[in-house]
């Protein structure tokens, strides 16, 4: 087998357009990690806080017992409060923004013992009370609450990102590695695999798909290794091979083809 005159080259005008596409999936992917990993904690560990807070005023205000304000055993708390709320029992002011707290931690993965077996509730309400109040002593607007779906759906938007970005950039790679060669005076096609087609070798040119750059192109039963087959040709990742498939259809089937010269059709008659 001779070699081959020509070849093609991975297309610019397809090669950017996936670097475009996979530029932007990765840095979606990119901003999902970000929001995952450090924005949407620090806006839940915020509102944890600040739920807290409103917890212990709460106890403050109704003037109740500061030693029930520890939670040695947060899970268990909430799933008793969750219980009681999906009961439409009654529950008091302190239960509901006890819940609030500890439902806030449980979103950010913090609903732990260290965290809400307070040791001086007091001292903790101070500490809150002089982040949450200004200085005229009015209480600041309430953070964000985190949805228990906000971090898991910007897992979502990372794995996507970086999945669907990274198989572009194989893509672009695995394109840029094929070749197809083209010998002008035979008009023979070489395909990656080695095996090589001539224009009597192809019995039809389907062109069913030709809007989105994809031709078939059905194979005569007897060609070496491609016999009684229908090859799918990508035309808008490879330079020159749309030229030559064309080239090969114009000489297989030349009574398709219009003449260059042909007059216009004539006006259909308008009716008398």
């Amino acid at each position: 087998m001779s070699t081959p005159m020509e070849q093609t080259h991975i297309n610019p005008k397809w090669l950017w357009k996936m670097v475009i596409i996979a530029a932007f999936l990765i840095g979606f992917g990119a901003w999902g990690l970000y929001d995952a990993t450090i924005a949407y904690p620090k806006r839940g560990i915020n509102y944890a806080e600040y739920a807290e807070w409103e917890y212990l005023r709460t106890i403050k205000q109704a003037d109740s017992a500061w030693d029930r304000a520890a939670v040695k055993d947060p899970a268990a708390e909430l799933t008793r409060l969750d219980e009681r709320l999906k009961a439409k029992s009654n529950v008091s002011a302190i239960e509901r923004t006890r819940h609030e707290w500890l439902e806030a931690l449980n979103v950010i993965g913090k609903l732990q013992p260290q965290l809400t077996d307070i040791a001086d509730p007091v001292k903790r309400f101070d500490e809150l009370n002089t982040h949450w109040t200004t200085s005229q002593g009015t209480a600041k607007s309430s953070p964000k609450k985190l949805a228990g779906w906000d971090i898991p759906v910007q897992w979502l938007i990372t794995f996507l990102g970086f999945g669907l970005g990274l198989y572009l950039v194989g893509l672009i790679l695995v394109v840029k590695r094929i070749r197809y060669g083209w010998e002008p005076s035979s008009q023979t096609l070489t395909l990656p695999s080695g095996a090589t087609l001539t224009p009597a070798d192809v019995a039809e040119f389907d062109k069913r798909k030709w809007h989105k750059y994809l031709i078939f192109l059905k194979i005569r039963p007897g060609v070496a290794q491609v016999g009684g087959q229908e090859l799918r040709f990508d035309l808008l990742r490879y330079a020159k091979l749309e030229e030559w498939v064309l080239a090969m259809e114009r000489t297989a089937f030349p009574e398709n083809q219009a003449p260059a010269d042909a007059p216009p059709p004539a006006p259909a008659p308008t009716p008398a």
